[in-house]
C-alpha cells in the first residue's frame, strides 16, 4: 500500500469488500498480497506480423480503459480506501528471439520478474519478435492480482485485440465505457446491497457454527510456510464428455459433480467444509478488471468415495442455498471471526477449491488485426498464492484439466500425486 503520490492527482474512493479481504490477508499473513510475485499471467502465440507502435497505443487505450490498473491501495486511519490516477502510460518490452532461444524459458524469465504493485500501471506486456521475422511472435500479459484475478485476463486480451485492430485501421480508440471497479466499490456500500447483506448474514451464521477445525490434515502439520508448489493434471476428453453427460442426466451442472468428487474423493469423511472461490460478478461486471472473487463456505456431511452419488444430491442442494445468500466474505467473516482461526490453520488446512470460468465470448464483427491464440501454462513455474491448498479446475477446451496450487512444506509431491488419482478415478466412478 502506498501513499506516495499527492491526492490532487487522483480520485479517492471507499475500497470494495474483494480489496478489503485482500488487505486482511496481507494482515494475516505479511508479505502474501503485497508482494511483487502476487500475479497473473498469460501467454499469446500472436498470428500475423505485429505493429509494435500500434500495440503500444492500444495498451495505453486498455489502461485508460480499466481503472483498476491505475488504482493503489491506500490507508486513510483505519479505513482502507483506493487512489485512482489517471491514464498512465502502458509497460510494453520487446525482445527480439533468434531460433536458438526458447520462448518457453523466455516466458518463464518474464513472468516470474519482480512486477511491484505500487509500480503503476498495474499490467506488463512482453512481446518476444522472432529475429528472422515472420509470424511466431509471443506476447505475455502480467498484471498484479490486486487489480486483476483470472477472468480480467480473458477481458485483458479482447480489448487488446480491439484496440490493436481499431489503432492499426485509424478506428475510433478503445473508449471506456465499461463498468469501472471504483463504481463496485460505491455499489458495495449501497443501501440496497447493504439491506441485502443483513438479509443473507443469518444464514451464514448458521451454516459456519462450529466449523473452526474442519478441514484437510496435512501430511506435514505445522510446518514453517515454504514455497508454493503446482501439480498439473490433465482429464481425458472421454470423461470430460461423461461429465457433461452425468450433469444433464442429473439436473445438475459439471462444477456440483466436480466438487462433489473433491470432497468425497480428498476430505475426511463427516462433517466438511469448502472455501469455494467464485469469479464475483453479475451481468453488469463481466467486461469489468479488477480482483472480483468471492469466497463461498459450502458445509455438507459425506460418507467418503463410496457415497459419492448421494453426496451429489446434497452438494447441489448446498451450492444452491449458498449462491442464494451470495454475499461479500468480509462481512461474513465480522459476523464469525473464528473462521479466521481456520484460514491460517497449518495442521487441518482449509481446502480450497474453484472452477476457472471464463467471460462469455463476444465474437467480433470482423477479423481482428491481433489475432491471439493462449499458450499453455503448465510447464511455468509456480507463482505463490497466499493459500496453502488450492484446487483449480479449468473446464475450457484450450486447457482441459487442473491444477493443485499447495505449500511445499505441508504436502509432498507424492502425496499430490496419489491426491489426483483419487479424484480422477472418483470423478469416473461417479459420471460412468
Amino acid at each position: 500500500m502506498t501513499a506516495a503520490t499527492p491526492r490532487a492527482t487522483r480520485e479517492i474512493h471507499e475500497a470494495t469488500y474483494a480489496q478489503e479481504l485482500l488487505h486482511l490477508v496481507e494482515t494475516l499473513l505479511p508479505g502474501t498480497v503485497l508482494q511483487p510475485g502476487f500475479l497473473v499471467r498469460a501467454a499469446y502465440r500472436v498470428r500475423g506480423p505485429v505493429d509494435e507502435e500500434a500495440l503500444r497505443r492500444a495498451l495505453d487505450d486498455v489502461v485508460a480503459r480499466h481503472g483498476a490498473l491505475r488504482t493503489e491501495l491506500l490507508r486513510d486511519g483505519e479505513t482502507l480506501r483506493q487512489g485512482v490516477h489517471p491514464p498512465l502510460p502502458a509497460h510494453l518490452t520487446v525482445t527480439r528471439l533468434d531460433a536458438k532461444q526458447s520462448a518457453d524459458d523466455w516466458i518463464a524469465e518474464v513472468t516470474t520478474r519482480p512486477h511491484p504493485h505500487g509500480e503503476l500501471p498495474l499490467l506488463w506486456a512482453y512481446l518476444a519478435q522472432p529475429v528472422e521475422g515472420g509470424d511466431n511472435a509471443v506476447l505475455v500479459l502480467v498484471a498484479h492480482h490486486i487489480a486483476a484475478d483470472a477472468w480480467s485476463q480473458d477481458v485483458l486480451a479482447r480489448d487488446l485485440s480491439v484496440a490493436y485492430t481499431a489503432r492499426l485501421r485509424g478506428e475510433k480508440p478503445l473508449d471506456a465505457d465499461v463498468m469501472q471497479y471504483a463504481d463496485i466499490a460505491a455499489e458495495d456500500h449501497s443501501e440496497a446491497w447493504q439491506a441485502r447483506i443483513g438479509e443473507a448474514l443469518p444464514y451464514w451464521r448458521t451454516r459456519l457454527a462450529g466449523a473452526e477445525r474442519l478441514g484437510l490434515p496435512a501430511e506435514s502439520p505445522d510446518a514453517a510456510p515454504g514455497p508454493t508448489a503446482v501439480h498439473p493434471f490433465r482429464v481425458d476428453e472421454e470423461l470430460r464428455r461423461a461429465v457433461r453427460t452425468a450433469a444433464r442426466r442429473g439436473r445438475t451442472t459439471p462444477f456440483t459433480l466436480l466438487l462433489t468428487t473433491f470432497v468425497g474423493a480428498l476430505l475426511p469423511p463427516g462433517d466438511a467444509m469448502v472455501p469455494v472461490i467464485t469469479a464475483g460478478r453479475i451481468p453488469s461486471e463481466w467486461q469489468t478488471v479488477g480482483f472480483l472473487l468471492n469466497v463461498l463456505q459450502i458445509r455438507v456431511t459425506h460418507t467418503g468415495p463410496a457415497g459419492l452419488t448421494e453426496l451429489c444430491s446434497r452438494v447441489d442442494t448446498r451450492c444452491r442455498e449458498a449462491y442464494a445468500n451470495d454475499i461479500p466474505l468480509i462481512p461474513v467473516l465480522r459476523q464469525n471471526p473464528e473462521l479466521l482461526e481456520r484460514m491460517t490453520d497449518r495442521n487441518h488446512v482449509a481446502p480450497a477449491f474453484q472452477m476457472i470460468v471464463r467471460p462469455p465470448d463476444r465474437a467480433p464483427q470482423r477479423p481482428p488485426a491481433l489475432a491471439l491464440d493462449p499458450l499453455p501454462m503448465d510447464t511455468q513455474p509456480p507463482l505463490p498464492v497466499p493459500l496453502p491448498f488450492l484446487w483449480t479446475m479449468r473446464w475450457g477446451d484450450d486447457q482441459p484439466g487442473g491444477y493443485v496450487t499447495y505449500d511445499s512444506h505441508l504436502f509432498s509431491e507424492a502425496w499430490m500425486g496419489s491426491a489426483v488419482d483419487r479424484y480422477l478415478n472418483a470423478l469416473a466412478e461417479l459420471v460412468r
